[in-house]
């Protein structure tokens, strides 16, 4: 839920404009096409002109001045929370729903644990070892091509 005061005739595109920044950064590494010694060249998407894709070349310090003009001051929120997520009765609220979904969540939990408990633990292909522990890699697809 969004509240907007009343400014001039334009509330949808303010909302528009909010809601494309309430939940990821402004400037990002994949808006950013080139840089060097002098210049960062970034793509932007223009909406005044049916959301064309359009570059902007920028001095290395009025790059730095665009990012911080996108950095909140300290105290300020970027996104505030109403309802049973309002700060001021979360705990209280989230105690309540939790109790009240105890009764589904512990049988949810008994058949996770049944089925786990029974299937045979990994065996190590190598040495043919119960106690195998797999790793994850965790980099994506796109730093791992690089």
């Amino acid at each position: 839920m969004v509240y907007s005061k009343h400014c001039l005739q334009h509330t949808n595109s303010v909302i528009d404009y909010l809601a494309r920044y309430t939940r990821r950064i402004a400037i990002s590494n994949a808006r950013l096409q080139q840089v060097d010694e002098q210049t960062v060249t970034l793509s932007y998407k223009d909406y005044r002109q049916a959301a064309r894709n359009r570059q902007m070349v920028l001095s290395g310090e009025e790059f730095v001045r665009h990012f911080l003009l996108h950095i909140l001051p300290k105290g300020l929120m970027r996104v505030r929370h109403y309802g049973f997520l309002a700060n001021r009765c979360r705990r209280t609220r989230l105690e309540q729903i939790n109790t009240a979904l105890h009764v589904l969540r512990t049988t949810q939990t008994d058949e996770v644990t049944v089925t786990h408990t029974t299937a045979p633990p990994p065996v190590c292909s190598q040495c043919k070892c119960p106690n195998m522990r797999v790793h994850w890699d965790h980099c994506s697809a796109s730093s791992a091509r690089r």
